[in-house]
């Protein structure tokens, strides 16, 4: 949405600078005041000027006529050129800069003007021109808005012509060339309508790519949980329950408990139901698991199909029988039903478990023996009738037996402190 509003704006008219309202607003709110160091700094320059040009006022004026100029200058525009500057102070907002050039602009051209009025015959038309650099150089040095430069540059401009015509100062309101001269004075117009659009096009530049920057951070957030969560359950998937496994297991200093669910006659339901119904079947089928697994402080998988996988920290072989009833007990709970040649049928699911101390790594055990352990498990609890909870121990892997064939793991879990575990998953 965004972004398109970007782009409407970006290819506007060339003649139309303004933006959309809510554009408009953030790149106003974007003006930090920095420009008022940079006035200050031209009005300091140009407070340097005026002085210096005393001395060309002292040449045409002469000794007796100069203490007029000396005066408006050093007495009367210096003082408000300084207190302009120090209004400029803090930050200040594009208005305050604007008052604050124009008010310094408008009293030095008056002052020339004053000159031109009183200076002797042959130097008018001098001071007519400086009078209309005075603005001109200020209308583009002060970098104004184009709504202000209009402002400035009008007053200016009426200030200039009230000066030459209501005043019919003999040949200067005859004379043509200080009223060419004073069109200079629109020139600033042109230059801040030009400065707008260009920062204007920068900000819009500027935002489209932090919008686009913005949109690829979304959507690689949208793959991150599109590669780690299961569409159709919002359970986490295989390849992250795996990592957490193996992460858990390798730091684990206590026992842990891997559990496999898989859906019993799952495809009896599909078949008779059809797949909407087999997906809604998953998904409240997946509810009912999580919830006793985040109690326990655990992770549920959907792990492929109709087959789920739990994991929890900290779960003796005694705790994790409890833990595999417990979670066939919710599914039956929900009551899913479906029908089949005629009869009302419940969805159950089958359980395998299986548990193993962390300090079974040293011979051997690797979280593919608890995945293998609870599968088997898994595939008793199928072949003894489904809808029931069974267990097997975990072995180590083949390759890394090298205290004969169980001695090493049985003697890990003796010192482990269960010497209920053979009667738990017996």
């Amino acid at each position: 949405m965004l972004q398109s509003e970007i782009d409407t704006n970006r290819f506007r008219p060339w003649y139309r600078l303004s933006l959309s309202p809510d554009l408009e607003a953030r790149f106003r709110a974007g003006d930090d005041g920095g420009a008022g160091t940079y006035i200050r700094s031209w009005l300091l320059v140009f407070i340097l000027f005026n002085i210096l040009s005393l001395k060309l006022d002292y040449e045409v004026f002469g000794p007796d006529a100069f203490a007029v100029p000396a005066f408006l200058t050093l007495g009367v525009f210096t003082p408000v050129a300084c207190l302009a500057i120090l209004s400029l102070n803090d930050r200040p907002s594009p208005l305050r800069r604007t008052v604050a050039a124009t008010v310094t602009s408008l009293l030095d051209m008056a002052i020339v003007l004053n000159g031109a009025r009183t200076v002797p015959d042959g130097h008018a038309d001098v001071y007519m021109v400086l009078a209309v650099i005075v603005p001109l150089v200020v209308g583009l040095i002060a970098a104004l808005s184009f709504r202000h430069s209009l402002v400035f540059c009008g007053l200016s401009f009426a200030l200039y012509l009230g000066w030459v015509v209501a005043l019919h100062e003999g040949d200067l309101a005859g004379n043509g060339l200080p009223l060419l001269v004073a069109s200079l004075i629109l020139v600033p117009i042109k230059v801040s309508f030009s400065r707008e659009r260009q920062e204007k096009q920068a900000f819009l530049l500027r935002l489209s790519v932090e919008a686009q920057a913005a949109e690829l951070t979304q959507a690689n957030a949208r793959l991150k949980v599109l590669s780690e969560i299961d569409a159709l359950t919002g359970l986490a998937n295989r390849r992250v329950f795996d990592a957490t496994l193996t992460a858990a297991w390798d730091g684990a200093e206590d026992w842990c408990c891997v559990v496999a669910i898989d859906i019993d006659r799952f495809k009896d339901l599909n078949d008779t139901a059809g797949h909407p119904e087999g997906d809604r079947c998953l998904a409240a089928i997946a509810a009912a698991l999580d919830g006793p697994t985040r109690a326990a402080g655990g992770l549920l998988a959907r792990y492929g199909g109709e087959e789920f996988m739990a994991f929890v920290p900290a779960c003796t072989p005694e705790d994790a029988l409890d833990f595999g009833e417990r979670l066939r007990a919710a599914v039956e709970t929900i009551g899913f039903r479906y029908r089949k040649n005629g009869r009302d049928r419940t969805v159950t699911v089958s359980v395998g478990i299986t548990a193993a101390h962390g300090a079974t790594r040293a011979y051997g055990v690797r979280p593919s023996g608890l995945l293998k352990a609870a599968d088997l498990a898994l595939y008793d609890a199928k072949s003894r009738g489904r809808n029931r909870v069974e267990a097997r121990p975990v072995l180590p892997d083949a390759a890394n037996r090298d205290a004969g064939p169980h001695e090493g793991i049985s003697g890990a879990y003796s010192d482990a402190g269960s010497g209920a575990y053979s009667a738990a998953f017996s």
